[in-house]
């Protein structure tokens, strides 16, 4: 699904977010809010087992799992048909996530 975007809420453990990415090569991830806790990057190929994948911050080179903190995350998704932001651990407050696809421009 090249160029969706989706938008949604994490304000509780296990939350989720998810877009499909089948035929995308790319998907990006913003989070905003204000929120305490940590925001797991997952893919499946067949929708129903996850996995972490890595994403690159936009102001860095080096890839993630996850995040703790507002931002943004782009990196390669072929060959997944879901990609999700999952509230691994909460604190508090409500991370606002935006994922988007592209053809292709992950890193």
């Amino acid at each position: 699904m090249i160029n969706a975007l989706t938008r949604g809420e994490l304000d509780a453990a296990e939350d989720l977010v998810t877009i499909e990415v089948r035929g995308a090569g790319a998907v990006g991830l913003q989070l905003t809010g204000t929120w305490v806790g940590t925001v797991s990057f997952e893919g499946s190929l067949d929708g129903g087992t996850f996995v972490a994948i890595n994403l690159v911050p936009s102001n860095s080179a080096t890839a993630a799992t996850s995040a703790t903190a507002n931002g943004a995350w782009s990196g390669n998704c072929g060959g997944y048909s879901v990609v999700r932001a999952r509230m691994s651990a909460y604190t508090s407050g409500t991370a606002v996530v935006t994922l988007q696809t592209a053809g292709s421009g992950g890193k």
